[in-house]
């Protein structure tokens, strides 16, 4: 998580960074799969948008011990 923090708003770099996640999934074949491309697409851009776009401002704000929340076929676990 810290080294995706500190940086600022970015949301043009997020949006370019999940089209190119889409663009590889694509370019490794597993599009086929609708609902693989699907949860992959969902759990990236839900990744880069939220979990790792929480602390624009100083990396030292992020939280001793965090951990990235799961993903499964159904979304975000809680």
């Amino acid at each position: 998580m810290r080294i995706h923090s500190g940086n600022g708003p970015h949301e043009e770099m997020d949006r370019r960074a999940i089209a190119c996640f889409d663009q590889a999934v694509h370019d490794a074949g597993l599009d086929a799969d609708g609902s693989l491309r699907q949860v992959l697409h969902d759990y990236f851009a839900w990744a880069t948008t939220t979990t790792l776009a929480r602390y624009h401002k100083s990396a030292d704000d992020v939280p001793e011990g965090m951990s990235i929340p799961r993903w499964s076929w159904d979304g975000l676990q809680h």
